[in-house]
C-alpha cells in the first residue's frame, strides 16, 4: 500500500470513527448497539495499524 492510498484510507476510517461515535443509540436495539461498538473497535484497530505503518514502526502496541 502506498503512502497516498494510505492516508486517503486514514482519512476515510477516521471520518467512519467519528460517525460511529456520535451516533445516537437513543431508539437502537441493545444488539444493534453492540455491533456498533464492534465496529468502532475494529475501525480503531485499522487506524492503529495504518498509523503505525505510515510512521514507519513495526512494532506492535
Amino acid at each position: 500500500m502506498d503512502k497516498i492510498e494510505a492516508r486517503k484510507n486514514l482519512d476515510i476510517l477516521k471520518a467512519n470513527r467519528k460517525r460511529l461515535e456520535e451516533y445516537n443509540h437513543l431508539f437502537s436495539s441493545y444488539a444493534f448497539k453492540q455491533e456498533c461498538q464492534i465496529a468502532l473497535r475494529k475501525v480503531c484497530e485499522q487506524i492503529g495499524n495504518i498509523e503505525v505503518k505510515l510512521n514507519g514502526r513495526h512494532s506492535a502496541r
